[in-house]
Formats: C-alpha cells, sequence, structure tokens
C-alpha cells in the first residue's frame, strides 16, 4: 500500500463496532471514541493559542483560542473554543509563602491492550457530587513492584567492518524513545536563585519554601484501547461546560512510537502549525482542520553525528526542537536534534551531546501561491551542546544572531542574513531542486546539501550545491562571549528582546542563569542553583517564570544594593547598585505531562486525572501590567474528557480492521477473537447502547492471548485458499481460514507484535515458493510455510524497520530504514554479510532479484477499502478505513451499465445499490431539512448512521478525524472538509440516478446539498474551498472531476460580485503566462488557471480586460506545449469559456490545436483523463455554439492546411461531426462537401493519395446520413443540395464543380440519383414540390462545360415538376434524415417515402 494515492478517498470511522458488550447490562455508550483514543496517550507537546480565529469565513468567534495536544505516537489533537461558558475547578495556587500543597498520587491504570494480565481494575471511579473538586485518592501498593519487566531483544546489527561480523550473533537493544518532560527529569528538591553581581555567585535572602520530592514524580502513564461515551439524548454533551472541544484529531503518515511530536510552532498567526516529530518529519498543518500543506524530512544521509558512519540514515538523529524566527523578512524554522535518544541522562553522560541544528525558509502566499505553502531548506551546523540552547534573536531589518550554549556552558553569537541568488557559476549550479509544494504533483525532496564537519566554533560557508535561483543564509565568524552556565550542559533555553538588548535565561539540572547581551557585551545578571527546572518564560521585560514540575515561580529583576534592599531606579547608574530577581509568586499546580503559556498570562497543563480524565488546566500566573498579586484567580478547566472513557477500557475493543472485499470486513478485537460484522452493522446508529459481541456474523473458534493486530490475507498457491494471517500483542502470530474464520495454526515468534506480512509470488521464486514472510515491529522476520502450516526459521531483527526484502536465487536481502543491509543464504540458513545501501543497490542492478516493499506489496486486498499507513495505535485510528470513491463508484457504474442476464447478476446489481445506500447514509446530514429527509428516507433508502467522516489531505500525507457534537457541525469545519464531502456525496447519487426510478430523488438531493446548505447550516458554515477543488481536479478520474465542476460552478454561482472578483484577483498573478519560464509547469499555476479561467468563464463581465487577456494567454499556452501536464485544464477550459477566449486571443489558432488532440491517439498519451476524449467534446461544444468561426476554420484548413498531417486531422474531425452532430453541420453542407471535393485534387497526386480514404470516409457518411446529398457510384457524381433551393454537381474524377441546378426557391430536403445516373430527383418540404432533373452526359455539355445539361425545354425549367400535399405537419431537419427515403423500381420510377406517405413519380 501506498499512501501517496492519486485517489480521491474519504476517511471513514466506525464507532458502531468500536466497543463490545458482553451482557445486557452493559449500555454504555461509543460515539465519539476520540476522547477515548486521547486518554490513552502521552502527551509530548502542549501549544495554546488566542488571537483572530483561523476561519476566514463568517464563523470567527468559535475559535478565538485552542489547543493543540502532540502525542508520542506521532499524531496530533486540536481543540477550538467552545461556545459554552467556562466553570472554575479547584484553586491550587498560593502567595510565596504559602507551603505548596502535596501532590496526589495516580491510581494504577489498566495498559493498553495488555494481555499478560487480563484482571481489570476493581475500583470504580466515581464522581463527585460538585464536579468542579478534584479530590485526591489514596492508593496504598504493599509488596508490589510497578517496574516493567521486559524479555531480552533479539536486535543484532551487522556492521560494515569485517572485524565486526564476528559479533553478529550478539543482542543489541534499540534505541529509546526520547522522553516528555515530567518524565525525563529527576524528581524536585528544594531549590534556591541567587542573585549575583557580575559573576559570582551570591545567596538570595529569600527562596521558594516547599518543593516537590522524588517520591511524588508521576510515573509514565500506560495506553490501553478505550472509548468514550455520551448521554443518551441524541447528542454529545459533556457532563460540564467546557472552554474548549475537542475539534479534531490529525494522524500523518508516520504515525507510530518512534515518531513522537516533539515540538509545535504556530505559522501566520495562528492559521497553521509547524509540528515536528523526533524523526526528522516536519509537517505543516491548517489550525482549521488538521490539513496538511507541506511536509519534509528535514534529516538527510548527509547528515551524520560527529564520531558516526555516513550510512546511518533516519535513525541518526533525535529531533527535539523547533524554533521560529524572522531573517530579512523571511520567516525561518530552525530544526534542531541531538545525537542522544535517552534525554533523561545525567549531565555528566550528556557532556559530549553534538546537535544539528537546519534552517529552514517558509514561503506562505506570494511566490507560493494563495493558499501554498514551501519548505525550503536553507542552511545547517553541527553544534557542541544540546539542541534545546540554541535561539535565534531578530536585531534589525538585516542582521539576526543565533544563540548557542556549548557543553562548557558558554554563549556562542554568530550574526546571520539572506543572501539573494547569486549569479550563476559553476560551482552553485545544480539540478535538483530544494523545496516542497503541498500539490499531489510534488516531488520528493533530494539531498541539497553535502556532508559538513562539526562547526561548534566555525561559520558555516554557502552551500556547494545550492541551487542557483535559491537564497541562502550566511553567517559571519563565531564569538564566544562569555560563561553563562558552570560546567553543565544546558536543558533550555530562552531569550527576550528589549530595547535592541537580548536577555537569556539558560538552566541546566541544578543551575539557573539569568544574563543580558547587548552588542558583544554579555553581563550575568544572576547565577544560582536550581534543582529539577522544567521550562522558563519571559513574561514582561523584567518578569519571567520558572517552571517546575509542580508549580510556576514568578520572578521580577529589581535594582537592589549590597544588601539586596530594593533601590529607586535612579540609582541604576551607582556601581553598588545591581539586578536580582525577587520571587513574587508561586502558583502550585497539578502534576503534569506537558504545559504551555498562553499570551494572556495563563499557565496551561495537559495531565491524566486520578479518576482516568484527560484534562486541559488553565493557571493565572499575571497580568498585562507589573503587578502581581498575593492570591491568584483558581484554576479552571479548558476541556476534561468524557467519564466513560476512563472505563473502557474493561470491554472489547477494536484493535484491527481488514477489508478482503467491499462488503467483506474482519475485524479483529481486544479479547483475541477475530470476528465480521456486515457493512450495515457497522455503519447503524448505534450511539447509545453498544452492540453484542455475539451479534456479529462470524467469530473466530478460538481466542489469541492478546489483542489482535496487523492482519493480513495470503493464499495457498496449491489449492488456491484464502487464509488470514494475524497477531496478538504476546508475539504470536495465527491463521485463520478467512471464510469461516477457524483457527488453522498458531505460534508464539516474537516479543514484539506482528507488523507486516508479505509472500513472493508463486512463478517468481523456487526456495520460498508457498511461504509467507512474517515481520514484527522489531524487524524479526518468520518463515512460515502455507501449506501446511509449518514454521520454518527465524531472521533476526535489527534496530530499524524492514524497508524491503529481496530475493535472489538462494540469496534472501533484507533492507532496513536505516540503509542497513543484510544478506542471508535461505538454503543453508546462514548469515553471510552485511552491506550498506550503496553496496545493495549494485548487487541488485546485477539482475535476478525480485524485490517486494514493506509498504506497497503487504498482503492487503486491493478494494475500495484502504488502511490507514502508519503503526498508530489510537481507537478512533485503529476504527478507520479510507473509501477510494473512485473506485466505489467507477465500479458501481460498471455494474449498474451491465444487462442482468439472470438471478445471479440482478443480486449482484442490487447488492451494489444496497450498499451505495449505506454509503450514502454515512455521508448525508440528515436533520437539516424534513422534505430532503423524507426523499432519503422514502426514496434512497438512507436511514440515520454513527459512522463519522474524516478529510484526507490533498498531499495525502494525513488525514483528520473530526469530533462534532451535531452533525450539521462538520459542515462549519472547513471549506476543504465541505468541499470533500459534496464531491463524495455527488459521486454516489449520481451512481444510484443509473437506477431510473432513483433519478428524480437523487437530483433533488444533488440540488439541495449544492445549493441550500448555507441556508439551513448558518452563519457558520464553511464554502467549499475551491482551491481544494482545484487541487483534487488534475489526478481525478471523469466521474470525480464531474462532481468537482459541480461543486465548484455551484460554489462560484454563490459568490457576490466583490467575492468573485476578489477571488480572481488573489490568483490572477500566478497564472502560467505571468510566471518565468520554468515555473510556468508548476502546480501553483495551474491551480491559478483552474480558478480564475472557471470564474471567468461564468462571470467575464465582472473581470478587466487585461485579467481576461492573461487568462487566455495561459490557456493557449498549455495548449501549445506538447509535453505539458496540464493541456487536459486548457482543453476544458477551452469547451467551457471558448466564447470568452475567442476575443484575446488567435481563436483559429486555438481551434486547429484542439483538432490536433482530438484526432491524436498514440498509446503513450493515454491518461485517465484521455485528453483526447476531451478535446473531442471541446470541438462538439464549439461547434455547436460557435458554428460560423468553426466551420471557417474548417474548411480553410481543409483547402489549405498547414501540413499533410493537420488536414488528415481536420478530415477526422468532420467524420467525428458527421456521426456526433449533424445538425451542426447541416447548414454549412455545402461549404464542407466542396472543402472536401477539392482535396482530392488530382494535380495533387501526393495529397490526393494521402487522404484518398479519409475523404471518401466522409463522403460515405455524409451521403448516409445527409438526405439532401447523394452521389452515384459509376458517374463518380456528387449532387449537394443548399438551403437557398440549388443543387451543386461535382465530378470526384477531376475534383471540380460541374454545374448548379436552379429550380427550388426554398432549402432542398433530399435528393436522389437513378441508377443509371441519367436523372435526379430533388425534394423541397418547404415548397411540397418534387422536381425531376436530367444529369447525363451528353454532347451538348461536352462543348459547353459548366453548364447545366438541356431539360428537354428552353431555359433552366426543370424536366418534370411534381407537386404534393402532405398536411399541416411540420418536419423538423433531424426527422427527415430518417422519415424520407427514395425505393428506385427501374431507372425511370421512384417510390418517395414520407413518413407514412408513399409518392410515385416516373422520370
Amino acid at each position: 500500500m501506498n499512501y501517496t494515492s492519486n485517489s480521491f478517498t474519504i476517511p471513514l470511522t466506525f464507532p458502531g463496532i468500536a466497543s463490545l458488550r458482553t451482557d445486557s447490562g452493559d449500555v454504555s455508550d461509543a460515539r465519539n471514541i476520540m476522547e477515548g483514543s486521547i486518554v490513552n496517550t502521552r502527551a509530548t507537546v502542549l501549544k495554546y493559542w488566542e488571537g483572530p480565529h483561523v476561519h476566514d469565513g463568517p464563523a470567527q468567534d468559535t475559535s478565538s483560542s485552542g489547543a493543540i495536544v502532540g502525542c508520542d505516537d506521532g499524531t496530533l489533537y486540536v481543540f477550538h473554543r467552545s461556545c459554552q461558558p467556562t466553570i472554575a475547578i479547584e484553586a491550587q495556587s498560593s502567595p510565596v509563602n504559602s507551603q505548596p500543597q502535596s501532590r496526589p498520587k495516580s491510581p494504577l491504570r489498566v495498559p493498553r491492550g495488555s494481555s499478560r494480565s487480563t484482571s481489570p481494575s476493581t475500583s470504580s471511579f466515581n464522581l463527585s457530587a460538585t464536579p468542579f473538586t478534584v479530590t485526591p485518592r489514596s492508593r496504598v501498593v504493599s509488596g508490589i513492584s510497578r517496574e516493567q519487566v521486559e524479555a531480552p531483544k533479539n536486535y543484532v546489527d551487522f556492521e560494515d567492518e569485517p572485524e565486526k561480523l564476528k559479533d553478529m550473533l550478539k543482542g543489541r537493544s534499540p534505541r529509546p524513545s526520547s522522553d516528555t518532560s515530567s518524565e525525563r527529569r529527576a524528581s524536585l528538591s528544594k531549590s534556591t536563585v541567587s542573585p549575583v553581581p557580575g559573576n559570582s555567585v551570591l545567596k538570595r535572602k529569600e527562596t521558594p519554601k516547599s518543593m516537590l520530592s522524588a517520591t511524588n514524580s508521576r510515573a509514565p502513564t500506560p495506553k490501553s484501547f478505550s472509548t468514550s461515551s455520551s448521554p443518551k439524548d441524541g447528542s454529545f454533551v459533556h457532563e460540564h461546560l467546557q472552554e474548549l472541544t475537542l475539534r479534531y484529531h490529525t494522524i500523518p503518515s508516520t504515525c507510530s512510537p518512534e515518531h513522537a511530536v516533539t515540538d509545535i510552532q504556530f505559522l501566520n498567526g495562528h492559521r497553521f502549525f509547524a509540528a515536528l516529530q523526533q524523526t526528522g518529519d516536519l509537517y505543516v498543518f491548517s489550525s482549521q482542520d488538521g490539513c496538511c500543506v507541506a511536509s519534509v524530512n528535514v534529516e538527510v544521509a548527509d547528515f551524520p553525528p560527529p564520531g558516526k558512519e555516513k550510512e546511518r540514515g533516519s535513525n541518526s538523529w533525535n529531533w527535539t526542537s523547533l524554533t521560529i524566527s524572522n531573517i530579512d523578512e523571511s520567516i525561518i524554522l530552525l530544526v534542531s536534534a541531538t545525537n542522544y535518544f535517552d534525554l533523561s541522562a545525567v549531565d555528566e553522560e550528556l557532556s559530549s551531546e553534538k546537535s544539528l541544528s537546519v534552517m529552514i525558509k517558509v514561503i506562505m502566499g506570494g511566490e507560493a501561491g494563495p493558499s501554498e505553502i514551501k519548505l525550503i531548506k536553507m542552511n545547517r551546523w553541527h553544534l557542541d551542546g544540546s539542541p534545546k540552547a540554541n535561539a535565534i534573536h531578530h536585531r534589525d531589518e538585516r542582521t539576526s544572531s543565533l544563540f548557542c550554549i556549548n557543553n562548557e556552558g558558554h554563549l556562542l553569537v554568530r550574526d546571520i542574513h539572506v543572501q539573494p541568488p547569486p549569479l550563476p557559476t559553476h560551482s552553485m549550479m545544480t539540478e535538483h531542486e530544494s523545496h516542497i509544494s503541498i500539490l499531489p504533483s510534488s516531488l520528493p525532496i533530494p539531498n541539497v546539501f553535502k556532508s559538513s564537519k562539526s562547526m561548534s566554533g566555525e561559520s558555516t560557508p554557502l552551500l556547494e550545491d545550492q541551487q542557483e535561483d535559491k537564497p541562502s543564509l550566511i553567517t559571519d565568524e563565531v564569538h564566544d562571549v562569555g560563561e553563562v552556565l558552570s560546567s553543565s550542559s544546558s536543558r533550555g533555553f530562552v531569550t527576550h528582546s528589549v530595547s535592541g538588548k537580548v536577555l537569556g535565561i539558560v538552566w541546566c539540572s541544578n543551575e539557573v542563569s539569568v544574563f543580558e547581551y547587548d552588542h558583544g557585551n554579555l553581563s550575568t545578571l544572576f547565577r544560582g542553583e536550581a534543582v529539577g527546572v522544567v521550562n522558563a518564560k519571559w513574561m514582561h521585560h523584567d518578569t519571567y517564570a520558572i517552571v517546575y514540575d509542580n508549580r510556576v515561580d514568578m520572578y521580577k529583576l529589581e535594582l537592589v544594593d549590597t544588601n539586596n534592599d530594593i533601590q529607586d531606579a535612579d540609582k541604576a547608574t551607582s556601581p553598588l547598585i545591581h539586578l536580582y530577581p525577587q520571587l513574587i509568586q508561586t502558583v502550585v499546580v497539578s502534576p503534569h505531562e506537558v504545559h504551555a503559556f498562553s499570551h494572556s498570562f495563563e499557565f496551561v497543563t495537559a495531565r491524566i486525572a486520578e479518576d482516568g480524565r484527560r484534562q486541559l488546566t488553565a493557571y493565572c500566573i499575571g497580568t498585562e501590567s507589573d503587578t502581581f498579586p498575593e492570591t491568584v484567580e483558581p484554576s479552571r478547566s479548558l476541556w476534561q474528557s468524557n467519564s466513560s472513557a476512563a472505563t473502557a477500557s474493561t470491554k472489547i475493543q477494536l484493535t484491527s480492521l481488514l477489508a478482503l472485499e467491499a462488503d467483506d470486513i474482519v475485524q479483529g478485537y481486544s479479547d483475541g477473537h477475530v470476528r465480521q460484522f456486515t457493512l450495515a452493522q457497522m455503519c447503524r446508529n448505534s450511539s447509545v447502547i453498544l452492540p453484542f459481541a455475539s451479534s456479529s456474523k462470524k467469530t473466530s473458534d478460538a481466542p489469541l492471548p492478546g489483542y489482535i493486530i496487523g492482519l493480513h490475507v495470503v493464499h495457498n498457491q496449491r489449492t488456491k485458499e484464502k487464509y488470514l494471517v494475524g497477531g496478538a500483542d504476546d508475539g504470536s502470530v495465527a491463521f485463520w481460514q478467512a471464510n469461516t474464520l477457524e483457527l488453522c495454526a498458531r505460534w508464539t515468534l516474537f516479543i514484539a507484535p506482528l507488523s507486516k506480512v508479505v509472500q513472493f509470488a508463486e512463478d517468481k521464486t523456487t526456495h520460498l515458493r508457498g511461504c509467507v514472510l512474517c515481520i514484527s515491529q522489531d524487524g524479526t522476520i518468520a518463515v512460515i510455510a502455507v501449506d501446511g502450516f509449518q514454521f520454518l526459521y527465524l531472521i533476526p531483527g535489527s534496530i530499524s524497520p524492514v524497508d524491503r526484502v529481496c530475493l535472489g536465487g538462494d540469496n534472501l536481502l533484507v533492507v532496513y530504514a536505516d540503509g542497513k543491509t543484510r544478506l542471508w543464504d535461505i538454503r543453508t540458513k546462514e548469515f553471510w554479510r552485511s552491506m550498506g545501501s550503496d553496496k545493495a543497490e549494485e548487487m541488485l542492478l546485477q539482475g535476478g532479484w525480485i524485490d517486494l516493499s514493506t509498504d506497497t506489496d503487504i498482503c492487503i486486498p486491493n478494494t475500495i477499502w484502504k488502511p490507514l499507513l502508519g503503526a498508530g495505535r489510537a481507537h478512533d485510528f485503529v476504527c478507520t478505513l479510507s473509501l477510494d470513491i473512485e473506485q466505489l463508484v467507477t465500479k458501481s457504474i460498471a455494474l449498474a451499465k451491465s444487462l442482468s442476464t439472470s438471478k445471479e447478476q440482478t443480486r449482484v446489481i442490487l447488492h451494489s445499490l444496497e450498499r451505495m445506500q449505506i454509503l450514502l447514509s454515512t455521508l448525508l446530514t440528515l436533520g437539516l431539512s424534513e422534505d430532503v429527509d423524507s426523499i432519503c428516507h422514502g426514496k434512497l433508502g438512507v436511514y440515520p448512521s454513527s459512522v463519522t467522516v474524516g478529510l484526507s489531505s490533498p498531499t495525502s500525507t494525513a488525514i483528520s478525524l473530526f469530533s462534532v457534537s451535531r452533525p450539521f457541525e462538520l459542515w462549519c469545519i472547513s471549506g476543504s472538509v465541505t468541499a470533500a464531502r459534496l464531491v463524495a456525496i455527488i459521486m454516489i447519487l449520481r451512481v444510484m440516478s443509473l437506477f431510473e426510478y432513483l433519478v428524480e430523488a437523487a437530483n433533488t438531493v444533488i440540488a439541495f446539498y449544492t445549493t441550500s446548505l448555507s441556508l439551513c447550516c448558518g452563519p457558520l458554515y464553511q464554502a467549499p474551498s475551491l482551491s481544494y477543488l482545484a487541487g483534487q481536479w488534475f489526478a481525478a478520474s471523469n466521474e470525480t472531476r464531474y462532481a468537482i465542476r459541480m461543486v465548484f460552478d455551484a460554489t462560484v454561482a454563490r459568490m457576490t460580485d466583490e467575492e468573485a472578483s476578489g477571488v480572481t484577483e488573489k490568483w490572477r498573478h500566478h497564472l502560467p503566462c505571468l510566471q518565468p519560464e520554468a515555473e510556468r509547469e508548476s502546480a501553483t499555476a495551474a491551480h491559478a488557471l483552474f480558478i480564475c479561467g472557471y470564474v471567468a468563464s461564468d462571470k467575464y463581465s465582472l473581470l478587466s480586460t487585461n485579467a481576461l487577456t492573461d487568462i487566455s494567454k495561459s490557456i493557449t499556452l498549455y495548449l501549445h506545449d506538447d509535453s505539458s501536464v496540464y493541456r487536459g485544464l486548457a482543453v476544458d477550459l477551452c469547451s467551457r469559456g471558448f466564447h470568452v477566449w475567442q476575443h484575446y486571443i488567435d481563436a483559429m489558432d486555438i481551434l486547429r490545436s484542439l483538432f490536433a488532440l482530438a484526432t491524436g491517439a498514440r498509446k503513450e498519451t493515454i491518461s485517465v483523463q484521455n485528453v483526447a476524449a476531451h478535446a473531442r467534446l471541446a470541438v462538439l461544444s464549439i461547434a455547436t455554439n460557435n458554428t460560423p468561426l468553426f466551420m471557417t476554420t474548417l474548411c480553410l484548413d481543409i483547402l489549405s492546411p498547414q501540413s499533410l498531417d493537420h488536414r488528415k486531422s481536420v478530415m477526422q474531425i468532420v467524420a467525428f461531426l458527421i456521426r456526433k452532430r449533424p445538425l451542426v453541420l447541416q447548414p454549412n453542407l455545402p461549404r464542407l462537401t466542396e472543402a472536401v471535393v477539392k482535396s482530392l485534387d488530382p494535380n495533387s497526386t501526393a495529397n490526393r493519395d494521402a487522404v484518398l480514404d479519409t475523404a471518401t470516409e466522409i463522403i460515405g457518411y455524409v451521403v448516409k446520413t445527409f438526405p439532401s446529398v447523394d452521389f452515384h457510384m459509376v458517374t463518380q457524381r456528387l449532387a449537394v443540395g443548399t438551403y437557398e433551393g440549388a443543387v451543386i454537381m461535382y465530378d470526384l474524377k477531376t475534383a471540380i464543380r460541374l454545374y448548379v441546378l436552379e429550380g427550388h426557391k426554398k432549402p432542398i430536403t433530399a435528393c436522389s440519383f437513378s441508377p443509371d445516373g441519367r436523372r435526379l430527383v430533388t425534394v423541397s418540404l418547404e415548397e411540397s414540390v418534387a422536381l425531376v432533373w436530367k444529369v447525363g452526359s451528353s454532347i451538348v455539355s461536352f462543348f459547353n462545360p459548366g453548364a447545366p445539361p438541356r431539360q428537354g425545354h428552353g431555359g433552366s425549367e426543370p424536366f418534370k415538376t411534381f407537386p404534393f400535399r402532405l398536411g399541416s405537419d411540420d418536419m423538423s431537419i433531424a426527422e427527415t434524415f430518417d422519415q424520407i427515403h427514395f425505393d428506385w423500381i427501374a431507372n425511370r420510377n421512384v417510390k418517395l417515402k414520407i413518413r407514412e406517405t408513399i409518392l410515385g413519380i416516373s422520370t
């Protein structure tokens, strides 16, 4: 499976089967499983924002503040402002002289999914009558050790060097993951802070009187699968009112315990936020809906830690810090990493700590596009010291400084600035680009940096391989300005700018220092002992906060004398006066995992309370003034999870999902059983009462001793039977029969759960034929023969996960994510050698290898349901599948249009319709309109569903799962969410409209959702995002494009004139014709043309001439570019708005390009979008709406083509039009026919031979289609009737016009030659007359060429005239094609049949 797919997918979460009950007394609500997910994860980062709302629409007051919680599984939970009032909870703050309260201990909690101990917790947690008071609970544990016992790992790591191969059988433990603030630090002892003048250390007169003891440190919170519940009244309401509401859960594609979120920073106010994972994956998300707009992995193989080999790969650095700054008006992200993975190490162990810092330029709007963000790697440094000890100070408009604290406690300063793009030189040329675009067409980032040495004391030179048109960072010489810490390695560093000066706070495990830096001069304000400092924050220019695990101390810098007595400011110039901090306030806080500061002087924490709930709590720590009261307001709860989330782990919970077919989905549960619920059961509205475990359609006969994980499907290549393969959390692997879920075999093989299963194809392997490779999370591989269920052998794991498995003869090559590769002999089961990725690639290039990727070749069936990538274990993650709408619609359309020839086929078609009804129920929002609900229930078969709908990012790098209290709120999240859901609804309804009895109902519902949603949802409604629709359109199928266009057109139609003009003006400057040649094919330019073009085609009267000219030129640019991937867009815009563009560009030139595209049928040009088919549709549209111009171009190009190939293309277009749009050609038939005849000029032999077949085909189509044209084969004469009543006679042998017969005064309806070719009968229905003409050759015509034959009497009168009368019913032109026929009985007798009337004519 590949996460980056071009298919249009919608994530669906199934709470209806998320938890099961075993008895009738368990009726807990399982509606909001997202709360259960956040309860059972460990928070690693917390960010809190206040200020303008992230919405652009009218819903601005609903999210003026919010919070983001990053977790250890790499996912993020985002909270927005609720409309509900706030409520205060227990006060836990005190003045400086108060004694802090003791810290309550947490009760034992059931570990997530742990199957080693199946005994549930015997204690129950009941809320007190007052929901605002948290009562401390005591826990008595006597003689029981809570220390976890861990089995020895079977990791081995084989190095390249030969001398290390002897250790290949030695085990190696995996690197520990990074810990967060509350877990990695030692518990606090009593701390003192002493002010000092200069660099001397003095005791403070007053010290904080209470500290946390080591015995009160909070233990890490174990995890469990759980789900939260809601009241039974049909709408989700918490047990108490809250300021914040959990809005969505963002799940990046790289989510696993190894991808913990380590830092978050806001961009562009609070509209976006950047999230850093410890593996170096950097994402930029929209704060509105969690949509990923940019991503990059900042670590590359060229950045090895000092002393380590180059090919260390993605696990080389532990990325922990993300800092944002402005340098030369550019937004810069400083991303820093450490070479230590155990951040709880003591200072002596961290004395050799190294860090790597990478600067990334963030481009927002402007050159990146109105809705885009680009990330450009700029520069990097290797530094001595902690990554937490780096900061950027913006000094002035042109200069910024990089501050670093090295391992000796010295402050290093270097000035940096952005250098403009240099002139192209040989040393700076490169063929790679280093930016990331948010669009699906983005290319992977190549490494643009070369390996560099440790730069702790040197300036970094300009990158040699920096791209010539990209700016770079220039650094000046490094200055060591003095010591700020005694000797310990720093644990943190914060700065604050005041009047051009920099105030800094730096701390380590036992010391804190405050200094002032002013243009190269360092002044240490004070340095003192402080044990257990977690964080620090400057609140004002002279006040700051020091954060400990259980309290926040507020300090103010005061002018004091040598006795530490406060002095007036007018004595500041005295040499005996200096600054030192006065403790002015202590705020006691509850034990917590992470914390954040708000702009309104609040301290916000995230923690798991004693009753098992997740809580966000705010503490007031100051005011905007410099005064701090001795007593502060009580802390207040911003949010807390529902009470049932903490107790849900006692239920049977869903732990794995696998789709075998569209309607065949199996589920693994925490009780060790595999079950199968029907799709209808999965989607039913079971939001109040949990389903029984026994209500499943199928259940496995025997459970595994743990929760089910890693379900896959394999085949017995001999018997063709299908089996399920899965594991449990105890490391076991099991096989079940796929149809009956009967357990076939089970082994306990691993110490880590099963992760992936791969199987080589039968015809491509010998030694592993019929075997599957079961890969555990620690990289251990078990080889199992499916036929007979025999476990063969184990291949030891590594510290990095398996990336690829390659088989060549007797050799098995295992490639790991860190670039290491191991070669095994599968015949002798011996290890041969370890090598780097380069050597492995050389070996693979020699050929004879079968390559399987653990991402794309795993044993997951290709159905309409796609599993989420990553190793996330959050409950809502497990309960979610992505629905491939395009694949669903394609298969359903094929079934609906097929002819039913049997009962079985009819059953399949009806079953497909039932599936569409079930899925439509998950997408529609019932309750918006009673009339529409009635149609949905009564005609479309839609019913209420508990399924929640998420959003896949356009970049396919993340999904967002939403939590709403009322269904209509999903339409109020963002324009992208609205657009995605509308497109999905329209696509399914269009399929259902193929059934005749559902056409009216489907069209009614489509009309409601595209035009009336805003009226039903109110002012909070978010209109569909035009940018999102544009991004989805390019890679979409035709069905998806139709739905996108429908939503786009409806959105534009609802826009006011000012809104439409504003949108066009915003995107106009990014049109392709206004971009440099290198940027014309960018996704931004294509987006701009899509939005501006479609808006202009409908509202062109609002746009300026210059704007319309730019749009028209951009269309021409793409249309004429044979290599452009966006020609389909240009073709579609020509079809839609040719009547607009023709006034600003060469219209004939556009038509000629469309002719060439419409007739181009090269196989290499065929794609899902099929540009040739769209070009033919555009030709038909233009021919219908712009007939004069079209016919002029057509005839001119037939007579005077640009090339022979072009003439053939034009004539193919004529043949195509005759078949598809004969009425368009009817008025211009004489002109067209004459052009075709002249193309057969015998004087131009080469041209005649080239177009003879095509011209003959056209004439054949014309004669068969149009009754006013007839051809006589023997004489090679062609008669063409005109609207003026004349008949033109052509001789195809000579390609000339012979003569014109003029007898009718009104249009000729039909004509026909006699069998011998000497008579021609013409009919005009408007005149109600039939004329007979002599057209045979004679001596007179030989001597008078060009004159019509004599008709037997004087003048130009016809030979015979036959008036007739048919009645008053008029006949349309289209009817004449089928209702008029000539039946020649003999050379001189013909029957003319007009409808049911037959006229006998003697010629």
